[in-house]
């Protein structure tokens, strides 16, 4: 006999709805760069490369955290919750300075 193990109905602190709101972060923030990619691209270089490696990170990781592809240890840590919030909110921010 085959035993299923039943979920909980809240699966973790940061369930479906926080998975749900980074993957629509990072969609969001992805497109904004996709249609105005002047946003960083005007800046001068000394500024460009870390604001250019934050973005891929944040959106790198609300995207994986969105999608449910984090596993325990060190990628928890670098790309889970709520790592990928603040670092897509602290993208957001310089984002919206430089708009």
């Amino acid at each position: 006999m085959i035993r299923v193990k039943q979920r909980s109905r809240h699966q973790s602190r940061h369930g479906r709805l926080g998975k749900l709101l980074s993957l629509l972060a990072s969609s969001f923030m992805a497109l904004w760069l996709l249609i105005n990619p002047a946003i960083i691209s005007d800046l001068p270089l000394s500024w460009r490369l870390p604001v250019w490696l934050l973005g891929v990170w944040a959106v790198g990781a609300g995207f994986f955290h969105g999608m449910g592809l984090i596993r325990k240890g060190l990628m928890q840590k670098l790309l889970g919750a709520p790592q990928c919030w603040v670092l897509l909110l602290l993208f957001y921010v310089v984002v919206l300075i430089r708009s």
